[in-house]
């Protein structure tokens, strides 16, 4: 990348941490996409001041398709470049912004995976040893189902995030949220503290879950231990299916989607609603195999 686009691709991002003050992780997600989009400006001998709409619908196809790229990657790659050329404007580099021509991508909100109740129990029951780690996953995986956590906010609790009755939890854009822990998480994480946790401390870590080695536990190793029990089970999930069930679950339970929008931390409720759609999934097929039964016993 030539000076010019480097120096202007450095006071972008300090415009966005120092500015904008936006999370370092939203900033290298930005700085990525627009880094790729002025690589390409460059290679096509495009000027920064004048670049149009053709080009950047040019560059928005080849991107999408040698990167196989979802609808939503691909909005979010806009929207990066789109704030990118706010910024230019904002400092006189360029007077138009010709992504004001253009239409928004859509967003294809996938279903995501979820499991039954059964299956998950299935899972949490493997992890019933009296080794320290085998109790402190029961505890963490526990707690990542009973309480919707992601994976980054249960590795970044701390003890004092446990407050007995509720867990409060930092979610995305430090956004903060207190959920109710269940009788069974609650049950779990005292073992954890009484026969777990201390034995794993080397110092006065205030991370709730520690590694073998006293220091915060990682996501990397979550996702291998949960790698492990699925193995053993036969039930095959991912980290954030967790949080997918707790919200699945809880809307078949009869849950109201506004008690679990608030329980998630999402700002829009479309999001939540993406979760009833798979609960009228469940509800829909239950429905069907408990009147098949009924009829099969009717013929009886």
């Amino acid at each position: 990348m030539n000076s010019y686009f480097s120096k202007i691709l450095d006071s972008y991002r300090n415009y966005l941490l120092f500015e904008r003050r936006l999370q370092k992780a939203t900033v290298l997600v930005y700085i990525h996409e627009v880094t790729l989009f002025l690589n390409y400006l460059e290679m096509s001998e495009i000027p920064l001041n004048s670049f149009n709409l053709k080009n950047v619908e040019n560059y928005l196809s080849v991107n999408t398709e040698e990167r196989e790229l979802s609808s939503r990657t691909s909005a979010r790659d806009l929207s990066a470049i789109n704030s990118f050329v706010g910024y230019l404007i904002i400092t006189d580099v360029r007077q138009d912004n010709p992504l004001d021509l253009l239409d928004s991508i859509k967003i294809d909100y996938k279903i995501p995976l979820v499991v039954t109740k059964e299956e998950i129990q299935a899972l949490l029951d493997t992890m019933d040893g009296d080794d320290v780690l085998s109790i402190r996953d029961a505890a963490l995986y526990e707690l990542m189902y009973s309480c919707g956590l992601r994976a980054s906010e249960v590795v970044n609790l701390d003890i004092n995030n446990d407050q007995d009755q509720f867990l409060i939890v930092t979610g995305k854009r430090n956004k903060m949220r207190s959920v109710p822990i269940g009788d069974v998480a609650r049950v779990k994480l005292d073992r954890y503290y009484r026969e777990s946790r201390k034995s794993l401390l080397h110092d006065k870590n205030q991370a709730l879950f520690l590694g073998r080695r006293g220091k915060r536990l990682t996501r990397q190793a979550i996702s291998k231990r949960l790698e492990d029990y699925c193995y053993r089970c036969g039930v095959i999930i991912h980290l954030h299916t967790f949080r997918h069930c707790f919200a699945t679950h809880l809307l078949e339970g009869g849950a109201d989607i506004r008690v679990v929008q608030e329980l998630l931390g999402h700002s829009d409720i479309k999001t939540t609603q993406i979760y009833t759609k798979i609960a009228d999934k469940y509800l829909k097929e239950s429905y069907i195999k408990y009147h098949k039964s009924l009829l099969n016993k009717d013929k009886n």
